[in-house]
């Protein structure tokens, strides 16, 4: 991807790129520092406050009482958009998807106490992505960032499971929700698979992981787990939860953020959305506001 400016992002390393192609996981330990933290947590406070619940609901969403999720929360979030554009977490994304990267969805996840599995074993992006392969060496097709803005350093605090490797595989069985029966069983009975994970997450840190990546929620108890997860992909994919960002929405984004938007401006080509002019330029980006 060519460009005469100076980016203001570093790409991942071989050695980094290696262990997500690998292991379908990225664990970047402190990408946000405590300040950063705090402006998270402010945004999630505002999304709580203003109860909206302007997205449709969907026959595939799996809400529940223990859990409050805020979705499309960019478009009337603005704070959002400072980590969404943060060229920390630029780097990473450029690199796992080709350097074509669209925003598909922004979330503000709560998740409060239970003494059970607060999400089963699934993949993400419904049963036909779930049949997906991809070949080893194969750029991401979509790729989620979990933003965690509160302690997950100790068991059973909501933590995030996962099975290593497991992206590489598809299901035996597929279905329309994506959950996996044969692992959910156990994990109602408190039990994992030898293999499984639980991740330790401590503020500011940020884990990367494709669709395909087989994983869960631990049960909380001890203490309000709050986090941001945004969904990402190629330029040529649709969106989760929005089909076009508002114009206000764009208006106060930089150059940057409202391509990842898919905004190609007043006269868009639909070829843009493939074959992306001054793609390098724009995705060089420029400093952060305060």
């Amino acid at each position: 991807m060519e460009t005469s400016r100076q980016r203001d992002w570093s790409p991942l390393s071989d050695e980094e790129r290696k262990l997500y192609e690998e292991q379908g996981y990225l664990h970047l330990k402190g990408l946000f520092t405590a300040d950063e933290v705090d402006r998270g947590l402010k945004v999630v406070d505002e999304a709580l406050a203003a109860d909206n619940t302007h997205v449709s609901e969907h026959a595939s969403f799996a809400d529940y009482d223990h859990t409050v999720r805020v979705r499309d929360a960019v478009s009337f979030l603005p704070g959002l958009d400072y980590f969404l554009d943060h060229p920390k977490l630029i780097g990473p994304l450029m690199s796992l998807l080709n350097n074509s990267v669209q925003v598909l969805g922004t979330e503000v996840f709560v998740r409060s106490l239970a003494d059970h599995a607060l999400e089963y074993w699934h993949t993400d992006g419904g049963e036909y992505m779930q049949g997906i392969q991809l070949t080893p060496g194969s750029p991401s097709l979509q790729v989620k960032a979990q933003i965690f803005l509160t302690d997950v350093t100790e068991p059973n605090c909501g933590n995030f499971l996962l099975i290593p490797g497991s992206h590489l595989r598809v299901p035996a069985e597929q279905n329309a929700l994506c959950y996996m029966e044969d692992l959910d069983e156990p994990l109602r009975r408190g039990v994992l698979p030898d293999d499984a994970i639980e991740v330790k997450a401590a503020p500011g840190d940020v884990l990367l992981f494709p669709y395909s990546l087989w994983h869960a929620v631990a049960p909380n108890t001890q203490r309000v787990r709050k986090t941001f997860i945004f969904r990402y992909g190629n330029l040529w994919h649709r969106p989760h939860d929005y089909l076009t960002q508002p114009a206000p929405v764009l208006e106060r984004m930089s150059p940057r953020l409202r391509r990842m938007f898919g905004d190609f401006g007043e006269r868009p080509h639909p070829s843009d959305f493939y074959k992306p002019v001054g793609q390098g330029d724009v995705m060089a980006g420029e400093a952060l506001p305060l």
